[in-house]
């Protein structure tokens, strides 16, 4: 029982000061790469003419050169989602999601092991109504302006 309670007592102060080393610590410093998901596409997005290269394109095309790379492999990955629904047959409405989520390791004192989960670390997004026929340039506009967003986050949070 002492071991056992000795044990949690160093974890709590691992984790304290811990915390207090990176309390100061934004939530994007230090990213350097990031590893780019797009989920599949239904078939609303599609009559609606959008296209998961073109997302990829807008929304990378709103982070200048310098700043975050992408990469194959990084520990930090950008999540996007767009769901879309078509009503009175010729309007197209998206909710875009694109989240930042990192990869880390963490001691579970209950169970005794380190395991893995991921951490949200940023979110942009929101919804985009419009007709058919102009539904591909709004969404990807907005995705380009959530690029520039995580940039914007991105290079105050190195400073």
């Amino acid at each position: 029982m002492v071991k056992f309670v000795s044990k949690i007592v160093f974890f709590l102060g691992v984790l304290i000061a811990g915390f207090s080393l990176s309390a100061n610590a934004r939530p994007l410093t230090g990213v350097q790469d990031i590893k780019l998901n797009i989920s599949p596409l239904g078939h609303y997005s599609k009559q609606c003419g959008l296209s998961r290269e073109a997302f990829e394109r807008a929304l990378l095309g709103g982070i200048p050169e310098g700043g975050i790379r992408l990469s194959n492999s990084s520990s930090y990955w950008l999540h996007t989602r767009v769901t879309t629904v078509i009503f009175e047959k010729t309007n197209c409405v998206s909710n875009v999601e694109v989240t930042l989520y990192a990869n880390t390791r963490y001691y579970n004192p209950a169970t005794q092991q380190e395991l893995s989960g991921r951490v949200e670390v940023w979110r942009a997004g929101g919804l985009y109504s419009s007709v058919n026929d102009s539904h591909q340039v709004q969404v990807n506009s907005a995705l380009r302006k959530v690029g520039r967003k995580l940039h914007e986050a991105w290079k105050k949070d190195q400073q």
